[in-house]
């Protein structure tokens, strides 16, 4: 058998064999029930309600054609319940893939197991406090290095690469690559963050991937990575999906992020924003500084104005110095000149009770010859008795011959 037969040889085109599917399908599948759980439920502007219903083990597209008419009063049917679908099978034959056309379904207003399991998932993280806003950790404003777990060749990597570079081209990135959907999702992503938490060379992690299926965001609400998340000493951002996607993880990471592009422009600060920031820090800086130069200023002008009324103070004093020392010298005179009065007259005094001085002007003191006893009585003396005379000019010694009383 070679490779490439001749044309009369049976070969199909893409489009062709597409058809060739679609006729069989639709040939055997133009009748079919089938129930399972609702996820990625959307209905469009258009009135056309599109979703996956699936169960533990396969998946397959669904799409009701003028919903509001089929479904009473208009109910939406949400993601986890489960329903009863009839309808048939066709081929998409741009995409290759095949879909139920629902004719009929039935909401029965069960959540679908899965569905189930986060709710009772979620609720008991609530309880155990994972979600406590309190406990979550601020973004860095200013990140020197970002580590990003999703996987390396996604749009959600290149979304995040670019908006960063963007926004603030000197941030540093390092990705850890990891497979956000499968099996070995959730271990994958709980081994990046662990790995940048035991480097410590990143200031925020960041897990996500683009949007995708309820069944292939699975892994972010896997219970092991929610623990992970919360046990992280670096801020973890959460990107997963889109905006109307919600996870565990978005609800135990400190910042939800709604989409990857949105991560991006969260953890890192836009160069405008930044050059904004730093000229405001340098004007708070200049007005900082004329506030301090105008109080010194004004202490410098105080002071000058300070010294001058000490001045004048000091000036004032000196004058009175001056009438103190006019005083105290006038007073001093005075005091001598009076005291030199009172000297002068003590001194005359002293001198007229001197008595060489009463000598001096004709008394004279007698007294006992062989002692010097003066004598101021006649009574103390006999006659016969040897006395010495004391003049202003030597002395006589004498006896006494006769006395008078």
């Amino acid at each position: 058998m070679t490779l490439y037969p001749r044309e009369d040889e049976g070969l199909l085109t893409v489009s062709e064999l597409t058809a060739e599917l679609k006729r069989f399908v639709s040939g055997r599948f133009r009748d079919v029930r089938v129930e399972g759980e609702v996820s990625n439920a959307k209905l469009y502007p258009s009135g056309h309600f599109y979703f996956t219903l699936k169960d533990d083990l396969a998946m397959i597209r669904g799409v009701v054609f003028n919903y509001a008419a089929r479904v009473p009063l208009g109910r939406v049917i949400k993601d986890g319940e489960r329903v009863l679908c009839r309808g048939r099978i066709d081929v998409y034959e741009k995409r290759g893939e095949y879909q139920l056309i629902v004719s009929d379904i039935l909401a029965s207003g069960e959540r679908g197991l899965t569905y189930l399991r986060f709710l009772e998932l979620k609720e008991k993280l609530l309880r155990e406090g994972l979600f406590d806003e309190t406990l979550k950790k601020p973004l860095p404003q200013f990140p020197r290095r970002v580590g990003i777990v999703t996987s390396p060749v996604g749009a959600a990597i290149r979304d995040m690469l670019r908006v960063m570079h963007e926004r603030c081209g000197t941030v540093a990135v390092e990705v850890w690559p990891a497979t956000v959907q499968g099996e070995d999702a959730a271990r994958e992503i709980m081994e990046g963050i662990g790995y940048f938490n035991r480097s410590g060379q990143v200031d925020v992690i960041i897990i996500g991937r683009g949007g995708g299926s309820y069944e292939d965001l699975a892994c972010f609400n896997d219970e092991g990575l929610a623990r992970a998340v919360f046990a992280s000493r670096i801020p973890v951002v959460s990107a997963v999906g889109h905006e109307v996607d919600f996870t565990i993880a978005d609800f135990v990471a400190d910042v939800r992020a709604p989409t990857p592009t949105a991560a991006g422009a969260l953890v890192v600060p836009d160069r405008e924003d930044l050059a904004r920031y730093i000229l405001g820090l340098k004007d708070s800086l200049c007005q900082s500084m004329e506030k301090k130069i105008e109080r010194a200023r004004y202490m410098l002008v105080s002071n000058v104005m300070d010294f001058k009324d000490r001045k004048d103070f000091f000036t004032s004093h000196r004058l009175y110095l001056d009438d103190l020392t006019v005083g105290l010298t006038h007073n001093i005179r005075l005091y001598m000149k009076n005291a030199r009065t009172r000297f002068d007259a003590l001194s005359q005094r002293m001198h007229d009770l001197n008595p060489r001085a009463i000598l001096a002007r004709g008394y004279s003191i007698t007294s006992r010859a062989d002692s010097d006893t003066v004598i101021t009585d006649s009574s103390a003396v006999s006659p016969g008795d040897a006395l010495s005379i004391t003049l202003h000019k030597g002395g006589l010694d004498v006896s006494v011959v006769d006395k008078k009383t």
